[in-house]
């Protein structure tokens, strides 16, 4: 395109005279026709264009616009449409909306407001307020800060037909509490205009004409300025000519076409290329040499904007001292990015290092190495491997028996394999690996056990590592001391589907480095080879549901209903009651939606009423009900719903509270909602790249939980630490609890405690700053596929046995979890236990409703983010009968050992033993991975076993009991039966012992 200028250096009162006057024959008043909306959701709220809090507006098929809440004003306006991307709208994890089409004109992302008195111009701050959508027209709200007071401004905007091929574009601007003695104004890039008569006002626009070629058309850009009347209308419009269509960039190339904008802007590019040495480095080069790394990234902004010499050489770089920081900080994550791949494969080879041997394995004849039994001294060098091939999908190692024969059985020289040294093994197959580990002398070693989907390490017949399940390639270690001698170890490995890679290393006392265990440490038994046979195995599902496997039934206490009819399928983000019983839902969808659903009357599911109530609100995934008024947390905002004219549609979208920073980054969810005392608290998830890991840098505001005056919109930040806390509610003794999300520093799963200061572990958003931050402990880890995956919004529970304890949903485990909760030395602390399955989907929030009822909203999509083989959706309710489930109830601390107290009196005679009881205990570690390892897990002696005389509560004496350790308990189901015969509903309690009660 060229531009060429007409009209510079004029002063305001000459432009004025020039272009503002009303003697203009440009577009006249409209009187506009009733304008068909060219979507059902026609004002809706997302990120677009890789910027947050957007407001877009689809006035007509020809007229789109979007709105920067940020600045209160226009962003763009364009004809086209929206590529809608990212979770609720495609399932993908990644991309957000991009405007696609011509852009008719577009607005810098500076704030336009300008205020002159005295013969000053100042730039006001501004909020944005919401917008009205009422009779087919949408109104928007700004406030402009001047002199203590605020100004207030109301925007209408509308599309007409302005004739030959032409778009009209109304702006209509209705202004209050300005002072006399100031002018209020509108920074307004025009363009797309055929003509310099193509705009029409009724107040005043000052500007300057240039012009533009578009293909052949010759088209005029104005830059100017609006002046507003004070206390009054200003009518604004203009006639939009299209441009010949230019094919649209990918998000990808946008955000590259921003990076390049922000590099051009800084003048880098005028020292550096990103392939070629210049004047400085190339930026690929700086990539290869520093790691990327918040250490490094920190360094490096620091250098860009400061500047300084001696890492390249004597020539200093050019300090940047108003270059942004957060710009800065873009560039150089976009710089240190460059060699992602050749640092995932460094990554990956620092987890799989190549030994300086080959690995060799050798299939061996069971005949020719079975004996009796084996002769004394006798070296048999190697590891016994035996594979064995299943039919179906296994998630985890699976029980091998003697009928069961492996399709190979050899040996093997040390334990290491990459993805693809397994041959013509894809999916579904398990290794067991076992023989000697000889030690010449007494030494601390440090195993380490690689897996991708998962594995074990067992030696001396104790488990030493246990690397999961279903996860990429990982690795667990744990430290040992190993005397001289055999010592016998085995691993068993199990891959279900996608990549695979198995690797035992140790670090041995001295070393600094992992190195494959070498096969000159190796024997094995000659026993251990199998005869072979090629039939892939059946897997029998032998599990009992509730013991050591998931439930699959809804609790016994409870009586399971439906909530919804068959035509309405919301995947429920919010949920809480009005007044008057009816249900309030908002939907976790494209369309952003809340519902009123009314079963008050209801025969039956079909006969609910459902009504939508509003639309366009940006992935709501928090709802709470306010004196009989309706407030939604939706994902960069808490917006409250206002119904103007009483027919129960919502009217006005009030903006409550948006202050806290935000990106463009689809994992920026704000979750809610609580009510407390005159405030509402909610959570903030930290952003991630498409996989899982945490996105580098971090908007500083993110992984906090923020409370919000309902009186006056104004927040603060209470807690710090989280990573994706989708779940705030009131549980024990009505404190606020938030589930999160295991991630990298977030080793597993957990429930905490909402305290005021209080930091829980998340290092994402300030790697540096929380190095010796002490880490608030939770009230139960949750373990990552045992009891909890992603976990969600908590609450009370307080029904028949069940008093004072809360429960808390899961979308991808499933089901309801229970929680019980005691207070040891001041902090929460305490058991969590399988509740119910039986449900239509993944559970995302929870709700008790004034009939007494549980109502569940369910929730999923794809991946992870939902609960496997059920609907993507749900709302159902769960209603308490007054039936008893025999259970553990609670599980109580004590100064040596734990008391587990039942449903119900235990059967004379049984419990008594200590072999009815399987006791462990771990500690997690934090890594910068994904999730962590288990760490000293160790079985734990029952030492003692004494029932109280009404046979509810049984006080196990436990050996070497530690605090800041998970004690998991596991009830022999077989043995353990209720006075009335009951078995076990659930068999298994996992106890966050943060504390040892002291004297009890």
């Amino acid at each position: 395109m060229r531009f060429h200028k007409l009209l510079v250096g004029l002063s305001a009162a000459t432009l004025f005279a020039v272009l503002g006057s009303a003697a203009f024959t440009g577009p006249k008043p409209q009187k506009h026709a009733v304008v068909e909306r060219p979507r059902e959701a026609w004002v809706l709220r997302s990120v677009l264009d890789g910027r947050p809090r957007i407001l877009s507006i689809a006035l007509h098929d020809r007229l789109w616009l979007a709105y920067n809440t940020k600045t209160a004003a226009l962003y763009k306006a364009w004809t086209g449409k929206i590529n809608f991307g990212g979770p609720v709208y495609t399932s993908s994890h990644g991309p957000q909306p991009v405007s696609a089409g011509v852009t008719y004109m577009e607005e810098p992302d500076e704030n336009p407001w300008r205020i002159m008195a005295d013969n000053k111009e100042i730039t006001p701050e501004v909020s944005y307020k919401g917008h009205t959508v009422m009779d087919n027209q949408v109104i928007l709200k700004y406030d402009l800060e001047y002199q203590g007071k605020k100004i207030s401004i109301e925007e209408k905007p509308e599309f007409f037909d302005a004739g030959s091929g032409k778009t009209g574009f109304e702006r209509v601007f209705t202004v209050s509490n300005v002072p006399a003695d100031a002018e209020l104004s509108l920074n307004v890039h025009l363009n797309s205009m055929a003509a310099d008569t193509d705009y029409k006002t009724d107040g005043k626009y000052q500007g300057v004409i240039s012009k533009e070629m578009a293909g052949n058309q010759s088209l005029i850009p104005m830059n100017g300025k609006l002046i507003l009347k004070n206390n009054g209308k200003t009518t604004f419009s203009v006639n939009l000519t299209k441009k010949p269509e230019q094919p649209q960039a990918s998000q990808k190339e946008n955000r590259t076409d921003m990076i390049a904008g922000l590099f051009a802007k800084s003048d880098c590019n005028t020292c550096h290329n990103q392939e070629v040495k210049t004047v400085g480095p190339a930026y690929k080069a700086i990539a290869e040499r520093y790691e990327n790394n918040d250490q490094n990234k920190n360094a490096l902004v620091t250098k860009v904007i400061k500047g300084g010499a001696g890492n390249w050489g004597q020539i200093a770089m050019s300090p940047h001292p108003d270059l942004k920081k957060e710009d800065a900080e873009t560039m150089v994550s976009y710089i240190l990015e460059l060699d992602a791949e050749k640092e995932r494969a460094q990554a990956a080879s620092k987890l799989m290092p190549k030994p300086a041997y080959p690995i060799s394995i050798k299939t061996v004849n069971p005949a020719q190495v079975a004996g009796a039994t084996e002769k004394p001294g006798l070296a048999r060098p190697g590891i016994a491997v035996n594979i064995y091939q299943f039919a179906s999908g296994i998630g985890s190692v699976p029980e091998i028996n003697d009928e069961m024969l492996p399709v190979k059985s050899g040996t093997i020289n040390a334990l290491h394999l990459d993805d693809q040294d397994f041959g013509d093994l894809k999916d579904n197959f398990a290794i067991y690996a076992s023989g000697y580990i000889n030690i010449k002398k007494t030494t601390n070693i440090v195993f380490r056990l690689v897996c991708d989907d998962g594995g074990k390490l067992y030696i001396d017949n104790k488990l030493v590592a246990d690397n999961g399940v279903n996860h990429p390639l990982q690795s667990t270690d744990a430290e040992i001391i190993l005397k001289p001698g055999k010592h016998p170890f085995k691993v068993e490995y199990y891959q279900g589907g996608f990549g695979k890679g198995l690797s035992l290393q140790w670090r041995p006392y001295g070393s600094k480095e992992f190195t494959v265990v070498p096969p000159s440490v190796f024997t094995y038994k000659g026993a251990d080879i199998k005869r072979t046979g090629q039939t892939a195995i059946e897997v029998k599902k032998t599990d009992v549901p509730g013991d050591q496997s998931p439930l699959v039934d809804v609790h016994p206490s409870f009586t399971l209903s439906q909530a919804r009819p068959d035509n309405f399928q919301p995947r429920v983000g919010g949920m809480d009651f009005l007044a008057d019983g009816r249900m309030v839902v908002s939907t976790w969808d494209s369309l952003g939606s809340v519902y009123i659903v009314d079963g008050r009357k209801a025969a039956s599911p079909n006969d609910i009423k459902v009504k939508r109530i509003a639309y366009g609100l940006a992935e709501p995934l928090g709802l709470k009900v306010v004196d009989d008024e309706i407030y939604i947390m939706q994902k960069q905002e808490l917006t409250k719903l206002v119904d103007l004219n009483k027919d129960e549609i919502i009217d006005e979208y009030q903006t409550v509270c948006n202050g806290w920073k935000v990106s463009a980054n689809f994992h920026e969810f704000a979750f809610g909602l609580v009510y407390k005392d005159g405030y509402f608290y909610g959570t903030l998830a930290t952003a991630i790249n498409p996989g899982g890991a945490s996105t580098k840098p971090q908007i500083p505001d993110r992984g906090k939980a923020v409370k919000i005056s309902k009186k006056d919109g104004s927040f603060t930040f209470v807690a710090s630490g989280l990573r994706t806390p989708n779940g705030i509610g009131l549980g024990v003794d009505n404190e606020i609890f938030i589930a999160d999300n295991q991630g990298d520093w977030l080793p597993a799963n957990k429930i905490i405690h909402l305290q005021e200061g209080a930091w829980y572990g998340s290092r994402s958003v300030d790697f540096e700053g929380t190095a010796n931050k002490k880490e608030a402990p939770p009230v139960v880890w949750l373990t990552q596929d045992e009891i909890g995956n992603s976990p969600s919004q908590p609450a009370r529970l307080n029904v028949g046995p069940y008093q004072n304890q809360m429960i808390h949903g899961d979308v991808t485990h499933g089901g309801i979890k229970r929680v019980f909760a005691e207070k040891v030395n001041g902090v929460y602390q305490g058991a969590v236990f399988r509740f119910t399955q039986g449900l239509e989907a993944g559970v995302n929030r929870l709700a008790w409703g004034p009939d007494g009822s549980l109502y569940v909203g369910g929730v999923g999509s794809t991946g992870n983010w939902g609960h496997t083989g059920k609907l993507g959706y749900g709302l159902q309710k769960l209603t308490f009968n007054d039936k008893v489930a025999f259970e553990m109830l609670a599980v109580r601390a004590k100064s040596n050992g734990v008391e587990i107290e039942f449903t119900e009196p235990l059967k004379e005679g049984v419990g008594e033993s200590a072999s009815d009881y399987e006791i462990k205990q771990w500690w997690f570690k934090p890594t910068a991975e994904y999730g962590g390892p288990k760490m000293d897990n160790e079985n734990l002696a029952v030492k003692a076993v004494k029932v109280s005389p009404d046979r509810r509560k049984v006080t196990l004496q436990l050996t070497g009991m530690k605090s800041k350790h998970v004690v998991y308990i596991h009830l022999n189901r077989k043995t353990i039966v209720s006075q009335s015969s009951k078995n076990l509903w659930s068999t298994e309690a996992w106890y966050n012992m943060n504390e040892i009660p002291q004297g009890i």
